[in-house]
């Protein structure tokens, strides 16, 4: 799979490797962009700083959506990333010993799984999504 399928296509299934190789891309254009670029502009505003996240955000989507379709599910699996996220704002509105596991320990388990699920389990046999997981290459072979 090039690597413009892989960071722009929601369509195939990627293997292990080509999901670590496409998160590894994402995060290093994320740090540059995040060193690189000024929080703010001189006029004020920084609306347009906000696109190149966009960009990078819709990027890793598509990287996951193809892992998960190479471990047999759909994109609508992506749906449980809302919970932590829901569960981190809930936390911080509460106080206590609630705070630490809504705002907190939840995020981070379910961050752990999500991590174990698509990072180190395989991919199932050929299913609706293509025969085999691929990875990304740079270089296109005959």
């Amino acid at each position: 799979m090039s690597i413009w399928q892989a960071l722009f296509s929601f369509q195939g299934r990627l293997n292990r490797q080509g999901f670590w190789i496409g998160t590894g891309i994402c995060s290093l254009l994320l740090l540059l962009i995040a060193n690189l670029l000024p929080f703010e502009l001189p006029n004020g505003t920084n609306f347009w700083l906000y696109l190149p996240l966009l960009l990078i955000t819709y990027c890793q989507l598509a990287i996951i959506v193809k892992r998960l379709h190479d471990r047999g599910r759909s994109a609508m699996a992506l749906s449980i990333l809302i919970v932590p996220i829901i569960c981190y704002f809930i936390g911080h509105q509460i106080e206590g010993t609630m705070h630490l596991i809504l705002g907190t320990i939840f995020p981070v388990f379910i961050a752990t799984m999500l991590c174990l699920e698509w990072g180190v389990f395989a991919g199932k046999e050929a299913n609706c999504y293509g025969k085999k997981g691929e990875t990304i290459k740079f270089i296109q072979g005959k």
